[in-house]
């Protein structure tokens, strides 16, 4: 393996990036809901097509399903414009925030 060296202001670029990727709001995608209903609307809907059977984690490792789930999601609200990243991920720091006593919208 060779180590890459990269320029400070393209580390200083994706370490903006990857961190800012958590900061995000409905209106950014131009959904009329606050987050924390959007949210809500993830869960819903994750509880509904897999009724229990399947959490987040095992979602996520179906990478097929996943798209299908988020593509689906987005058909049935109208909310085309919402990443894929951004349901998944939500679903997952949500189950993580769980598992500590905490949530954040």
């Amino acid at each position: 393996m060779v180590a890459v060296a990269i320029p400070d202001s393209q580390a200083k670029f994706y370490r903006e990036f990857l961190m800012g990727r958590h900061k995000w709001e409905p209106k950014d995608y131009g959904i009329d809901l606050s987050r924390t209903d959007l949210i809500d609307l993830f869960i819903d809907e994750l509880r509904s097509v897999y009724r229990g059977m399947w959490t987040i984690d095992e979602l996520v490792v179906h990478p097929r399903d996943a798209v299908r789930f988020c593509d689906d999601f987005r058909m049935k609200h109208g909310f085309y414009d919402l990443p894929d990243d951004i349901i998944l991920r939500t679903l997952m720091n949500l189950r993580k925030a769980q598992t500590t006593g905490q949530r954040k919208n």
